[in-house]
């Protein structure tokens, strides 16, 4: 009777213990951390995370050539933040879920963005002049693909990631960017190549403005108060940031519908990796 008591026990308690699965980025059965779902905690020990940002406007770690140039006052967003490096185990990663279809990858490169967003909120709120005034992103939206890429891999990899980040956050996404005409792969290019190429490239959806307007309207408007305006304050989400050319090229874009709308727009990017 005993026995068959303590084989009851035994098989209870391995229905209520948790479920051993293997690591998805090394193959390897071990415990798992709760902030990435499916990453072991060897391999969340390796990731490259960005956890002191030496340049300010693109949010890289290390000494920033690209920010230094004359052309930096030109640029349309405010800044970028990524959560890693691009290192080879970061392109592994990234080339996993964008180009092989291995679906697994989206909620951790989403934590991952989490924490980055999370980051960037601290940042900003620390760094703001107004302690009255806490800021914050009103929308989120993503970097569109050409309807080539998308019949090729079957989804938009920015755009899960900035729907999976704004679910997270509890924050509206809206689609507003059309991508005018296909480009070849911009990780070959040269610099002055990506930058000729995003010419034109990205315009906005035809109920764009509608969109816009109508943010400012529910989500704005409402943190207006006797000391002026409060910027419509626009995420834009893609996975690599190399030149900040594409997210230049989209921020343009969206702030030429500030004298439309009457009203300032502030656009932030948020990458998971930073090249």
């Amino acid at each position: 009777m005993i026995g068959m008591f303590n084989r009851l026990l035994g098989y209870a308690h391995r229905l209520m213990a948790p479920e051993k699965e293997n690591c998805l980025t090394c193959g390897k059965t071990g415990s798992f951390t709760r902030e990435l779902p499916n990453v072991c905690h060897a391999c969340r020990s390796r990731i490259p995370w960005i956890a002191n940002v030496r340049c300010l406007r693109c949010g890289r770690g290390i000494g920033c050539p690209d920010c230094s140039r004359v052309d930096l006052d030109e640029r349309s967003f405010v800044l970028n933040r990524s959560a890693v490096t691009y290192t080879e185990q970061m392109r592994e990663w990234l080339a996993q879920y964008k180009y092989r279809g291995n679906e697994g990858y989206a909620n951790v490169l989403i934590a991952m963005l989490v924490r980055a967003y999370a980051q960037l909120h601290r940042e900003a709120n620390h760094g703001t002049r107004d302690q009255h005034r806490q800021w914050n992103i009103h929308a989120v939206t993503s970097v569109p693909v050409s309807d080539e890429r998308l019949r090729e891999r079957g989804f938009n990899q920015a755009e899960v990631l900035a729907q999976g980040l704004a679910a997270r956050m509890q924050l509206p996404y809206v689609r507003l960017l059309v991508r005018n005409r296909h480009t070849d792969k911009q990780s070959f290019k040269s610099r002055m190549d990506r930058l000729r190429d995003m010419q034109n490239v990205f315009g906005v959806m035809p109920e764009a403005p509608g969109t816009l307007d109508q943010i400012v309207r529910m989500r704005v408007k409402e943190s207006v108060d006797e000391r002026g305006q409060t910027p419509l304050c626009l995420l834009l989400i893609d996975d690599i940031y190399t030149t900040g050319s594409t997210i230049n090229a989209c921020a343009a874009v969206l702030k030429r519908y500030e004298v439309q709308l009457g009203w300032p727009i502030e656009i932030y990017s948020l990458t998971w990796a930073r090249s």
